[in-house]
């Protein structure tokens, strides 16, 4: 029962995994820890689970699908639709609210057959402009416009999502909402080194001086993520201003590509950290004066969003969503994908120009401040689920 004596909704969040500081992780979680009063919500992940930010939370029940993986498993991928299938028509869910490519693709294709009363279709990037041959980019859309009309909702993170998919004919008749992948401000600004000597003691512990230009970069190791155009674009520059430093935060099957890329691009050690998976992220961000972002697909970039709540100036590439934290050449630079030179050109611009980098981190805070409250989120998606409840 909620506050008013009303027996809760039932609402299953579904994504594909759950992994260590995931956006898609903490988009569901301030959605359910905001609205759990309201909501009885179930969430269920595959089988690669690591348990980050739900341990904390145990009214919020967990269900692992062991069959859900995140490559394409003709088998498993069978077993999945029909351990979802059997899961909604057992907990007769009012709503069942997907994220990611591919537990989107399962669950609401099995929420559709098991006649759940309506199906929200997060969406969260665009899979199929990854890197990928055409063949496999055509099956990709294939099965999105094969599947989406199992949806009664698209919530989008961000309009350039919802333009890619309408771009490729996908979903053009579904009613779809843009609701941004909120943060949580307040706790995160509480987070951050707040004093001089907190952020020069923080540094030391790093070996970087008080006069080191610190640049960073958040994000899971992949393909997509595409650090190496960072750190190339870093080689040439540390060349030239030998006070850099370059923080590279996270994990992923490609660190250790990036780390012998170093070795190769000749990157002095104590230029370059690989700092793994971080909790406090907020106090390297709060040691930063740059903060460069190479990915090839988002949907909303998170670390832009955080970055630029601690007024740390961005250079991103052209990527879904960095039009919507950013506007060019006002709160930072968005470069064309895989433009290592212009990415060095604006990087250095900003290494010079340290008014610049003020000015910039300043109107980009003041928009996230307007547009980013994980509140926001909890609200706009509160309306979603009672408005479309009988």
């Amino acid at each position: 029962m909620n506050q008013t004596g009303i027996k809760k909704k039932k609402v299953l969040h579904t994504t594909t995994r759950l992994v260590l500081g995931g956006g898609v992780e903490k988009n569901i979680y301030y959605t359910v820890t905001n609205l759990a009063g309201e909501f009885d919500f179930h969430l269920s992940c595959g089988a690669d689970f690591k348990d980050d930010l739900f341990g904390d939370h145990p009214e919020i029940k967990i269900i692992i699908c062991p069959h859900l993986v995140n490559a394409i498993h003709p088998v498993k991928d069978l077993k999945a639709l029909w351990f979802y299938y059997r899961l909604i028509r057992k907990e007769k869910y009012d709503i069942v609210h997907t994220h990611e490519t591919k537990a989107s693709f399962i669950t609401k294709l099995a929420a559709w057959m098991a006649r759940c009363p309506y199906v929200i279709y997060g969406l969260h990037g665009v899979t199929f402009n990854d890197p990928m041959s055409s063949l496999k980019r055509k099956f990709f859309i294939l099965l999105e416009k094969l599947t989406i009309h199992c949806a009664d909702l698209v919530v989008a993170v961000g309009y350039d999502t919802i333009e890619e998919y309408h771009k490729e004919n996908i979903g053009k008749n579904i009613p779809f909402q843009v609701v941004r992948s909120g943060i949580d401000i307040d706790g995160y600004l509480k987070h951050t080194l707040q004093t001089e000597e907190e952020k020069l003691l923080f540094r030391k512990s790093l070996g970087i001086n008080k006069k080191d230009i610190v640049i960073v970069t958040v994000g899971r190791f992949s393909y997509s993520k595409a650090q190496r155009y960072a750190i190339e674009a870093f080689a040439v520059l540390q060349k030239k201003y030998t006070n850099l430093k370059f923080l590279l935060i996270g994990e992923g099957e490609l660190l250790q590509d990036c780390k012998t890329l170093t070795q190769t691009l000749g990157i002095p050690d104590n230029s370059i950290y690989f700092l793994g998976y971080q909790k406090d992220i907020p106090q390297y961000l709060s040691v930063s004066d740059l903060f460069v972002f190479t990915s090839l697909r988002e949907g909303l970039p998170r670390v832009i969003v955080e970055a630029s709540l601690l007024k740390v100036p961005v250079i991103t590439f052209e990527v879904e969503g960095a039009a919507e934290v950013l506007e060019n050449e006002k709160s930072g630079f968005i470069v064309p994908q895989a433009n290592v030179d212009l990415l060095i050109s604006k990087t250095e611009q900003l290494i010079l120009q340290p008014a610049l980098r003020a000015s910039f981190g300043k109107i980009a805070h003041q928009h996230v401040i307007q547009y980013w409250d994980m509140r926001i989120m909890a609200q706009q998606l509160q309306k979603i689920y009672n408005r479309n409840i009988l």
